[in-house]
């Protein structure tokens, strides 16, 4: 499975390394297990992709909506192989799904509970959720995650099923650079499904993040990115 051919030709384009710090958050009620199984077994692919494409990628992963812990860390930014690790430890045991309080959480910005993710000054923050649920449990608005993404300059994708678990959380990302996809190509037992969809994703998530600097030239993660490298 390869880079899509204008991933690599709108990489070419630009002359220096883009960092990005991404945060996968997955929902951890009960319906979700296979899609936890297939995210820890093909984080490796998905990695491959954005690392070939030229992006400095670090990983780390939110559970949220486990019973009695509504949000955890289960590791700091880390490589493929240290975030398969920790993805071992996901659940699938609950059934309250606070999905803004989770971004919020992601972005060491839940008042509730205390993160501490690393992020790095020079890197594009990147989240991505997975669940199967809207939103749920608490008062928090989609108005409040949305303004809290954008003073972030945070790109936001939703790997989502149900109509209403995408009315309720797939504008976020819409709103903030990035795309729905579809759950369902992550909750098979099918792995050639399951691959080709993480191939797409990738692909996807590479070309969001070189757009980004081409948006935002001037943001700490662009500085060295030349989004112009023939002018004089």
């Amino acid at each position: 499975i390869s880079i899509s051919l204008g991933a690599v030709l709108s990489l070419n384009a630009h002359a220096g390394v883009i960092k990005t710090d991404i945060v996968m958050i997955v929902d951890e009620s009960g319906s979700m297990g296979t899609v936890q199984a297939n995210l820890r077994t093909n984080i490796g692919l998905f990695a491959s992709i954005l690392s070939a494409g030229g992006i400095d990628a670090s990983y780390a992963l939110v559970g949220y909506g486990r019973s009695g812990d509504l949000f955890r860390t289960l590791t700091d930014f880390t490589d493929p192989s240290g975030f398969a690790t920790a993805a071992a430890g996901l659940v699938a045991s609950g059934g309250t799904e606070p999905a803004y309080d989770a971004v919020a959480y992601g972005l060491n910005s839940y008042a509730g509970e205390a993160s501490s993710f690393s992020f790095r000054n020079d890197a594009v923050k990147n989240l991505i959720i997975f669940t199967d649920e809207p939103h749920n449990g608490t008062s928090t608005t989609f108005d409040d995650t949305d303004d809290l993404l954008t003073a972030n300059n945070a790109l936001f994708n939703a790997v989502l099923r149900n109509s209403s678990t995408i009315a309720s959380i797939g504008p976020l990302a819409t709103n903030n650079g990035g795309a729905v996809f579809d759950l369902n190509l992550m909750n098979t037992n099918d792995q050639q499904v399951v691959e080709n969809f993480v191939a797409d994703f990738a692909n996807a998530k590479l070309q969001e993040t070189i757009d980004f600097c081409v948006v935002n030239p001037t943001d700490p993660a662009c500085i060295n990115v030349d989004p112009d490298p023939n002018k004089p």
